[in-house]
């Protein structure tokens, strides 16, 4: 993830968190799916019987290609890799998914509400508002106020302004 120094590209990275929470969750599925398929195929293990090998009188011991075993052994080695790559994606957005779970649940009923129907639902501010008995204005500033406090709890004190950081002074 690129340098992040202003307080908006974090509320940005919670907005698009937000909207794509349904995507993410997807390909964190996805991307464990893909993991386990290919961890199934290294599980079945084609053995392949080695050649005699023959090498030459050459000081490094014969030709730089692979004999069919090497070979074998390196796709083995690469799916693996594969399989382990596509376990730490899962867990990055996973890890993002439960961050975001968390900043929802520390927010009240009504902001949570709001962000709920806007970012998940996807309804309009007018129509959260009318439900609500508010204005659109109100429910408009609400969400964001409520966007603002995740990135917050999400990226903690680099997310906030440095006019409303806590600073406690110690005597």
């Amino acid at each position: 993830m690129k340098e992040l120094k202003e307080y908006n590209d974090y509320v940005e990275i919670v907005k698009r968190y937000l909207s794509q929470y349904g995507r993410m969750q997807g390909t964190a599925e996805s991307m464990r799916m893909k993991a386990k398929a290919i961890r199934a195929e290294l599980s079945e293990g084609s053995d392949i019987a080695a050649p005699i090998s023959k090498y030459g009188d050459q000081a490094g011991g014969g030709s730089p290609e692979l004999n069919a075993v090497e070979a074998a052994a390196d796709r083995r080695t690469k799916k693996a890799k594969m399989a382990a790559w596509c376990e730490a994606q899962a867990d990055v957005i996973e890890h993002r998914l439960e961050l975001v779970d968390h900043a929802l649940a520390c927010l009240d009923e009504r902001e949570q509400r709001l962000v709920k129907g806007y970012y998940f639902e996807k309804k309009r501010w007018v129509d959260l508002a009318s439900e609500m008995n508010f204005s659109e204005t109100w429910a408009r500033k609400t969400g964001g106020r409520a966007v603002k406090t995740m990135a917050a709890i999400i990226f903690g004190e680099d997310a906030v302004p440095e006019q409303m950081a806590f600073h406690f002074a110690v005597l």
